[in-house]
């Protein structure tokens, strides 16, 4: 099947004066209310009938009547301008009111424990907002592979997209008390090449090089990987199974350090892990984005800052 040369139709401004002409049954009427010339309305009439090849009027001195090509003319004009300003309102309320599927990525132990409860709440306030979210544990392609929005924590982030920082985040070490029973606590981070650690493959983490930021300077270090997983939470069970040391974002062991599961060791050293919300196109130009993007900034600063208390 062959497809239609978009070329070969004519330009909507000669259609919308055409109609107009039709309407007000006069190129001088037509004209007044175009805020145009006569002689303008005259000739997009004449190149429309060109592009059409076919007379569109009857013309005399008194009268001006539309031929049967001009009467096919009107109706197929008529139903492409309706359709136009349809697509136009869908465009206009597409703005501001959040409506169809918007695709979101995210590592699997945040989107578990963090974003899909807030999802959860989003659709109840917006029944015409759908979500898919994929939790992947690798890096995205945000274009290429489809998605409206990824959130990120840490690592660098994407020059020709849209970053917009939704939260301060940063990762500590942990272990259990079962473990630090077992080991030499460690007194400085340099110990950590010798002591049991567990190691994460998930986005930007780097599990054979820690890198840290103290009071005084940068520092890093390669630990005693002897676990490793592309899963944070399974990392995590791990470290509370006392298997070796973990570096892992304040939210998710804030409550296994409450409860005494895990310990904070090496107070003095963190990661800078910010969560932002990456996208391709503004947020104004897209209600249903806007109102996820604010959502989840409201949201994580109140969460975050009952988690780093």
């Amino acid at each position: 099947m062959k497809t239609q040369n978009v070329n070969k139709l004519p330009p909507l401004q000669d259609i919308r004066v055409f109609v107009v002409v039709v309407r007000l049954g006069s190129f001088r009427a037509a004209a007044d209310h175009l805020e145009v010339s006569p002689a303008y309305v005259s000739k997009r009439i004449g190149l429309l009938e060109d592009k059409l090849k076919a007379k569109l009027f009857v013309r005399s001195s008194r009268h001006m009547n539309l031929t049967l090509e001009g009467k096919i003319a009107l109706k197929g004009a008529e139903q492409l301008l309706v359709t136009m300003e349809q697509m136009s309102a869908e465009i206009s309320k597409g703005r501001v009111v959040p409506k169809g599927e918007v695709r979101i990525a995210t590592s699997t132990g945040f989107g578990n424990r963090i974003l899909a409860p807030m999802i959860s709440e989003i659709i109840g306030d917006y029944p015409d907002l759908h979500v898919d979210l994929e939790l992947l544990d690798r890096p995205i392609n945000l274009i290429s592979e489809g998605f409206d929005l990824e959130i990120c924590l840490g690592g660098e982030l994407p020059e020709h997209l849209i970053a917009k920082k939704l939260s301060s985040n940063y990762r500590i070490m942990c272990a259990s008390p079962g473990y630090l029973e077992r080991h030499n606590s460690p007194k400085d981070l340099q110990d950590l090449s010798d002591l049991p650690c567990v190691g994460i493959r998930e986005r930007d983490q780097n599990f054979g090089l820690w890198r840290f930021h103290n009071r005084k300077s940068n520092e890093s270090v390669s630990p005693n990987v002897t676990l490793k997983t592309n899963n944070g939470e399974t990392a995590r069970q791990w470290c509370i199974e006392g298997h070796g040391v973990i570096l892992r974002s304040i939210w998710s062991v804030a409550d296994d350090l409450r409860r005494g599961s895990l310990v904070h060791i090496l107070p003095e050293y963190k990661q800078q892990a910010d969560i932002y919300a990456v996208y391709p196109t503004r947020l104004e130009t897209s209600a249903k984005l806007r109102v996820c993007v604010n959502f989840f900034k409201d949201r994580l600063k109140t969460m975050l800052d009952i988690c780093q208390m």
